[in-house]
């Protein structure tokens, strides 16, 4: 059997070794991470061809469980308290004090159980299963480290962040030790702490094992689903074959699947899937034949697709303008949705970005954000972070906080955007993602997939579009200066301004967060002063946008003022940010 090994950094991933190889590497100064799983030959061969076991769905094996006690913003004594619940837990269950391995990382604890106590198999679903039992047996375990990819720094070697080295604790310190022993034993390795664990087990925990596997699961740590395009449609799928209706809510979802040009095969077993067999299956294969050859089509006015309308679809307003004027109940209505509806993976909650305390700073679905500077000011570095989910106050990337994000690079090249993006999610420098951008982008692509980037300058009816064709929930425009006007908008101001509204109004009809960034005026670009008035076109921006973030200070220097000037449901605030190599934007 053969480890994924990655030596010094785990950018260094990729290299098959055995386990007394991988113990031969053993440095206390050098990082040294194993893979989670083992792999047999076929694995091997994969992982010298594409110096990486990511995209490798083959067969999996597992010797060792990790659970994995993060700090994260945890106390060490809250850490070190959350670890021991766990062990006693493991003993409660009658498994012996002496199968249970418990290491200090460095920040955080490893509990190690032997695959003995489990008794999964090896297999292609492996990942899966033993990720869907720990996490249903012990959740509050960080359960990335069991991901499909997942690796770990091993005994003995170094945290570089903290100087402090990855020991075994034995039981007696684990459980009634101080926190500061366990820190100090850790500084150095010595020949006393450099023993391991020799686990065992019989079968002590088989009856956590979930072998169970569904045809259709989720891989991604979450998935956004689409909720602007035809939710008539989304609706009629997410309530099943009801009786008395299935079969009309089949030609109409089937004609859906025609008019975006999805193959009549994928339909089928797409409403296969949906049928649960209620239907005979020779039914289902005979309307979908029917409608992709007679073409059939349903418009807004239907009958059926009228009962499953929803405010949110995109084509809503262009079917029925007396949404406009609404009376008291369906007021009433749409209150009660924006008070009870899921807003998750929709919002920037820019308090827990920034760590505002007792703050309420949230950019919901709807709302126009300005973001204005002089040059210099980092407007699109912050821009940026905010996109990729970074916590200025923490210094981390919280993918939770990500949305799909069109971003319209009117100014910068793609592939420098592209850099950049990867320099933050990564926490690294220009100079080594130039040294190592493909192990980079492989490490972390799952971190920037969300993000779109568009570097033409387009006209307001384009940017619609492409809203329409990649559905985000997030747009930037960086910056509106350059986004074309038609000829009607003579001079700057009424080109920001058409700009500007335009951009409101689209916010608004599509239900989604668009983000605008813009210069400020040459005559506070003098005074290096930022107000609500700073910025260009500042009247037209003012009223068309519900947030103004106004950001300063001299583009030789590092260190920066955000102020937001304007929120129209919410709180103000001021905070101090530096700038960072990395292009990560801490706050001071």
């Amino acid at each position: 059997m053969y480890l994924e090994v990655a030596e010094g950094t785990p950018f260094n991933r990729g290299v098959p070794l055995t386990k007394p190889e991988m113990i031969e590497k053993l440095n206390p100064l050098v990082p040294l991470y194993r893979s989670t799983y083992l792999y047999d030959e076929e694995g091997r061969d994969w992982m010298l061809k594409n110096k990486s076991v990511k995209g490798y769905f083959g067969m999996r094996y597992i010797d060792h469980i990790i659970l994995d006690i993060d700090k994260e913003k945890n106390t060490d004594i809250l850490t070190l308290n959350k670890a021991r619940a766990i062990v006693m837990e493991l003993l409660d269950s009658d498994v012996d004090k002496n199968d249970i391995g418990v290491y200090f990382s460095g920040t955080g604890y490893h509990i190690q159980l032997s695959n003995k106590l489990f008794g999964f198999k090896g297999s292609k679903d492996l990942p899966f299963q033993v990720k869907n039992s720990i996490k249903k047996a012990f959740p509050s375990a960080d359960i990335s480290i069991l991901m499909r990819s997942g690796i770990y720094r091993v005994q003995y070697t170094i945290n570089q962040k903290t100087g402090l080295h990855k020991i075994p604790l034995e039981m007696s310190t684990f459980l009634y030790g101080q926190v500061k022993d366990i820190f100090e034993s850790a500084k150095t390795i010595t020949e006393k702490n450099n023993w391991a664990f020799a686990l065992d087990g019989n079968g002590e925990l088989k009856h956590l094992v979930d072998f169970e596997v569904p045809q259709i699961r989720e891989i991604s740590k979450k998935v956004v689903e689409p909720y602007k395009i035809v939710p008539c449609i989304q609706a009629m799928l997410n309530r099943g074959p009801k009786e008395g209706t299935r079969h009309n809510v089949l030609l109409r979802v089937a004609s859906h699947f025609r008019r975006h040009g999805i193959p009549s095969d994928y339909c089928k077993v797409a409403l296969l899937h949906w049928n649960n067999n209620n239907l005979e299956e020779e039914e289902i294969l005979k309307q979908v034949e029917s409608v992709y050859n007679g073409g059939y089509q349903y418009s807004c006015i239907d009958k059926l697709m009228t009962a499953h309308c929803q405010t949110s679809c995109m084509y809503f307003k262009r079917k029925d303008y007396t949404i406009d004027v609404m009376n008291s109940d369906e007021l009433q209505k749409a209150l009660v949705a924006r008070f009870t509806g899921n807003f998750d993976g929709r919002t920037i909650d820019l308090s827990k970005l920034y760590g505002l305390t007792g703050k309420d700073v949230v950019i919901y679905p709807g709302e126009l954000v300005t973001i204005f500077g002089p040059t210099g000011a980092s407007k699109t570095t912050v821009a940026q972070n905010i996109a990729l989910g970074y916590n200025a106050s923490t210094d981390t990337i919280d993918q939770n906080a990500t949305m799909s994000t069109l971003y319209l690079s009117l100014e910068l090249s793609g592939w420098y955007m592209h850099r950049r993006n990867l320099q933050i999610v990564s926490g690294t420098s220009k100079e080594q993602i130039q040294n190592n951008y493909e192990a980079v982008f492989e490490e972390y692509k799952d971190r920037v997939s969300h993000i779109n980037i568009q570097t033409v300058a387009p006209l307001i009816p384009q940017i619609q579009d492409k809203i329409r064709e990649l559905n985000p929930s997030l747009v930037i425009v960086d910056y509106i200066d350059l986004v074309e006007t038609p000829k009607t908008a003579r001079g700057e101001y009424e080109q920001i301004k058409y700009i500007s509204h335009e951009l409101s109004k689209i916010a608004v009809a599509m239900d989604i967060i668009i983000i605008q960034l813009t210069q400020i005026s040459r005559n506070y670009s003098r005074e290096q002063v930022i107000d609500l008035y700073a910025g260009k076109g500042s009247g037209a921006i003012e009223n068309a946008s519900r947030k103004v973030l106004g950001l300063n200070g001299r583009a030789d220097s590092i260190h920066k003022t955000m102020e937001l000037l304007k929120n129209t449901d919410g709180d103000l605030f001021e905070t101090k940010l530096r700038w960072t190599p990395s292009f990560r934007m801490i706050k001071e």
